[in-house]
């Protein structure tokens, strides 16, 4: 193809690979709602679908903009495809995207990047609602308007990138990486004193935004920071983490596509100061390259690794040649097609032919069974307080019910958001109904209650638990669990100015 085909829009390649574009945008966005129907809700997204029914302006885990999101959707309805629209129109929104950000200099090429990201594996299964999904959408954002101001230096652009960097920011803290990616495009590559101004434009407007998460914390144990930075982060090295970041970057990116990248490193260094390739190569690289360097100490999480996975394809679609892209859209179709494949076999089985998840079969039992693990729990729920053993089992029991339901014991680094929503000082004296997945021996439970049953239940194989506690001991409790997730979760620096601690001041204040 020649260059004044690739540039032409009216010329009849155009026109295919719009055709191909828009086709592809159209038949991607019923594949994904299709899918978005059919899968049963996760233990995370319940967890963030319990967050919206309690809005506040922060949460345990992360920032709160998914539990405003989903406020609002609840408003409206609870069924799966409607709680993770955001998700289902993100691809189809980042696809239109790159392809409005390549066309003015790639022409005709802008849509077959864009048709190349539709139809990856990533773009087409990932409808789950979770905190990934509003920093994904905030990280494009920050990064397409502050692309358009380097080209222009137009302080409203400017203006907007830090607003989508705060908002980002209000998201998931992985935007800070992205504001990190923004600074070192000025101090690299663009260090005209005009941009210098934009970027104190954008640090304003996005520190004015997260000052609201900083007022959060300080008023909220610092919860966000501790679970960001202590309590889930390993002391030492991590031998198999760096391999298997190279291997989930091959997974993500294609052989293919790495290949044409690699193809096209003359073209990337000798237009290394062009803003869109030079912007897109420091939005990508420099968060990339330090995920590489936190693999020696956590294994990365391929989830990590989406909300920079966009502009990998924009510098892709800037530089690869046609040879490239023709290549990297073969490739995808076939890998794409095996992952659905894959996918449509097991939502078509039968619950109980899962029984090859191993010990988790129990909890794909009250993921996609929970109104059998609710009738079967009926007789016994007038007059008790309700439990599980972790928060995605209580969120999914939630979520399915409307019923709040508490995490019972000491639970994980993850998902604590409960310890702000259950006080069990209110539950001295009273029952307890605990549904647990965990064959655990009722002696784990003697301890704090007068009288403990236990009745199994079976649900399509799968043995439930029904923990019948009568006369909690709430001293007992105290001194026994709340106490170490006072000193496991909740022991911050004392260097750090705090303005309020809810979990210590209810149970542990002695004044």
């Amino acid at each position: 193809m020649s260059g004044d085909e690739v540039h032409n829009l009216m010329s009849p390649a155009a026109r295919s690979a719009r055709r191909m574009f828009y086709a592809a945008l159209a038949g991607t966005l019923i594949l994904r709602l299709l899918f978005a129907a059919v899968l049963p809700m996760t233990g995370d997204e319940a967890y963030f679908v319990v967050w919206g029914m309690h809005p506040a302006l922060g949460y345990y885990d992360h920032p709160p903009m998914v539990g405003w999101w989903l406020t609002a959707l609840l408003a409206l309805g609870k069924a799966e495809w409607w709680l993770r629209m955001p998700a289902i129109l993100l691809s189809a929104f980042t696809a239109w995207g790159i392809m409005r950000i390549l066309r003015p200099q790639t022409g005709v090429m802008a849509y077959w990047t864009a048709t190349l990201f539709l139809i990856s594996p990533v773009s087409l299964y990932n409808v789950f609602i979770t905190t990934d999904t509003p920093v994904i959408l905030f990280i494009f954002l920050s990064g397409w308007a502050f692309y358009q101001a380097s080209r222009h230096t137009r302080l409203h652009d400017y203006a907007l990138a830090g607003l989508a960097v705060g908002l980002g920011m209000l998201s998931k803290y992985f935007e800070g990486l992205m504001a990190v990616a923004i600074a070192s495009y000025w101090l690299l590559i663009d260090r005209r004193a005009k941009a210098f101004l934009g970027l104190l434009l954008v640090a304003g407007i996005s520190a004015l935004l997260f000052a609201i998460n900083l007022y959060w914390n300080y008023e909220h144990c610092w919860d966000n920071f501790l679970f960001n930075l202590a309590n889930r982060t390993h002391k030492g090295l991590t031998p198999s983490g760096p391999p298997l970041y190279l291997l989930t970057l091959l997974y993500l990116f294609t052989p293919p596509l790495l290949y044409g990248l690699y193809r096209a490193r003359g073209a990337i260094r000798s237009r290394i100061r062009e803003p869109l390739v030079g912007g897109f190569a420091a939005f990508a690289g420099i968060p990339l390259l330090l995920f590489g360097l936190l693999s020696f100490k956590n294994v990365i999480g391929l989830h990590w690794l989406l909300g920079f996975y966009p502009f990998v394809f924009v510098l892709f679609g800037a530089t690869a040649d046609h040879r490239s892209h023709r290549q990297s859209l073969r490739f995808m179709a076939g890998f794409s097609a095996l992952h659905i494949l894959l996918l449509g076999t097991l939502l078509a089985l039968p619950v109980h032919d899962l029984h090859f998840t191993g010990k988790n079969y129990p909890m794909v039992v009250l993921g996609t069974q929970t109104d059998k693990i609710w009738q079967a729990a009926q007789p016994y729920v007038q007059g008790r307080h309700l439990a599980t053993r972790g928060y995605a089992s209580a969120s999914i029991l939630e979520y399915h019910t409307g019923h709040h339901f508490a995490v019972f014991g000491s639970g994980s680094d993850h998902g604590r958001e409960d310890d702000a929503l259950t006080n069990f000082m209110h539950w001295n004296g009273q029952n307890v109904l605990l549904i647990s997945t965990n064959n655990l021996p009722v002696s784990v439970y003697t301890p704090y209650f007068d009288h403990v049953e236990k009745r199994v239940v079976d649900i399509d194989g799968a043995p439930i638990n029904l923990i019948l506690g009568d006369g909690f001991r709430y001293l007992a409790y105290r001194r026994e669990i709340l106490t170490q997730i006072h000193q496991r979760y909740y022991h911050f620096p004392g260097w750090l100015p705090v303005g309020a601690c809810p979990f210590t001041q209810r149970y542990f204040d002695t004044r």
